[in-house]
């Protein structure tokens, strides 16, 4: 069975290809901006929905294959920080992070198609991460060192995540921005548990 990665993160790509998976990448065409005051976890799965719909069309012509994309953000106070623009953008994101607590949420879909129309999977992992108390100086070294610009909130976890990061609890791999053990168990609720022996 033929794996499609429907994603553009190099993040993504790694973390499956550390499992021994050979992969085929897609990114996805789809506008992800916000609808008007659209819930965090509804806008996941919509823009999920938009990804597999995409990468399904992209890809009718591969028969048997398992469709893969995922949406991550960072959200608090129930608003959405999505990747910077700039760097003062990236400074005001981890200045209303720190010191507090908020919420990573990745959804992740798998599409199984065989013969006829996909079998789709869909779940969300959540998980929550509090921030050191921050000093401007602190967020401009932060940035200094970090590739930040394609990051949801403007961070790495994985890459100088002392510097910002006091504690998690949840998923360390859904914070990088895909959750291994809900992809683990939607493999095997799909039956799927075998490509990855």
């Amino acid at each position: 069975m033929r794996i499609i990665l429907g994603s553009g993160s190099p993040r993504r790509r790694e973390i499956l290809e550390s499992l021994g998976l050979s992969l085929t990448v897609i990114t996805p065409d789809v506008d992800e901006s916000r609808h008007v005051d659209e819930p965090p976890e509804s806008y996941v799965f919509r823009i999920l929905s938009e990804k597999n719909f995409f990468i399904t069309e992209q890809t009718h012509h591969y028969g048997s294959r398992l469709l893969v994309t995922a949406d991550t953000i960072v959200t608090i106070d129930g608003v959405i920080l999505g990747k910077p623009v700039s760097r003062d953008d990236a400074l005001y994101m981890l200045a209303r992070l720190s010191g507090r607590t908020h919420c990573v949420i990745t959804g992740l879909s798998l599409a199984v198609v065989n013969n006829g129309p996909p079998e789709i999977h869909t779940a969300l992992e959540h998980t929550m991460v509090t921030f050191r108390k921050l000093d401007d100086r602190t967020i401009g070294r932060y940035l200094d060192v970090t590739e930040y610009m394609d990051k949801a909130g403007s961070y790495a976890i994985q890459q100088n995540g002392d510097m910002i990061v006091q504690a998690f609890a949840g998923s360390m791999t859904n914070v990088i921005g895909f959750p291994l053990r809900l992809f683990y168990s939607m493999l095997v609720k799909a039956g799927l548990a075998h490509i990855l022996t």
